[in-house]
């Protein structure tokens, strides 16, 4: 997905991903949600949300809501916060946020 935020193109394709919640099997159904953070090569953190139309990230349609996807940028803390609410590996979460996780060296 690519998505224009403040005249900056923001781009899943071209980013690495960090980590991944949930998963989108099929847009039909209405509980599906998923969450991928990713890091553009500015450093820069945004979650591509995608889900159901029974989900906070559903789109208002004609007769309802549908489906829906967006990109959210996030700061660098914000995404700290969702790797560990989101219990994404911490072997990864170290080698990305090393700078801001205490006890490294004393496992």
């Amino acid at each position: 997905m690519r998505q224009i935020i403040s005249r900056k193109v923001y781009d899943t394709d071209s980013a690495e991903q960090i980590g991944k919640y949930g998963s989108i099997v099929d847009k039909q159904d209405f509980h599906a949600l998923a969450e991928t953070l990713y890091k553009d090569s500015d450093g820069e953190y945004f979650l591509h949300c995608q889900g159901g139309a029974a989900t906070k990230y559903a789109k208002q349609a004609n007769e309802g809501t549908t489906y829906g996807e967006k990109i959210q940028l996030l700061t660098t803390e914000e995404a700290l916060n969702w790797c560990e609410e989101r219990t994404v590996d911490p072997d990864n979460i170290i080698e990305e946020f090393a700078d801001l996780i205490e006890n490294i060296n004393e496992t």
